[in-house]
């Protein structure tokens, strides 16, 4: 059993993002690979995809580690400089698209998932948020599988139950979809249904 409490959490923003880019894309790179993702990426596309952090204003990524590695991320940047289709999304919503600010990824290794890891790199990235001052409203997208997929784990605890009980809500009809190869070297679409949670 891994301890968390010797856990170190800390923010990044602005140029000092460059140094973790490679730590996050191993993250992103080995937990994507799992269901429900199923995603097999490139690591050159990864580095491209989180550069972006490097640029975007008030972009931030938290990282947690146990003193020898790199086992944990939150990430996240206003949504108006997100791609173009989750920026899309919203356009139908009653949502400024400048006062939502978009969680990217929320990344555990498997030994230090259920213990409470994920609420502590939420709520350092919440509290963040709120000291920026402009954005009153949390999202993020969870891709959709049917629960007879054939990969399901039995043991699989979907996200969503953690955001529900983070305080986030489904958006009914908020959704986008994005292509990308699956760990069977077939690419397919996915569809990502949007959560909000509103900070004030």
């Amino acid at each position: 059993m891994n301890d968390t409490g010797s856990i170190n959490v800390r923010m990044l923003t602005g140029a000092a993002i460059a140094d973790s880019l490679n730590d996050v894309a191993t993250l992103r790179l080995d937990i994507f690979r799992e269901y429900p993702y199923l995603y097999q990426g490139r690591r050159e596309d990864e580095l491209d995809y989180l550069g972006e952090y490097t640029k975007a204003p008030d972009a931030c990524i938290i990282l947690a580690d146990d003193g020898s590695a790199v086992i944990g991320a939150a990430t996240g940047m206003p949504l108006v400089h997100e791609d173009a289709q989750l920026r899309g999304a919203f356009a139908d919503t009653p949502f400024p698209l400048d006062g939502i600010y978009y969680v990217g990824e929320l990344l555990l290794c498997p030994a230090y998932r259920e213990r409470g890891l994920g609420q502590k790199l939420l709520a350092r990235l919440e509290n963040h948020i709120r000291a920026l001052g402009a954005y009153d409203r949390l999202t993020c997208a969870t891709v959709e599988r049917p629960d007879g997929h054939p990969l399901r784990p039995s043991d699989f605890i979907p996200i969503t139950r953690f955001l529900a009980r983070t305080g986030f809500s489904r958006l009914s009809g908020v959704t986008t979809s994005f292509t990308w190869r699956e760990t069977d070297g077939e690419k397919r679409d996915h569809p990502m249904q949007f959560w909000i949670k509103e900070l004030n």
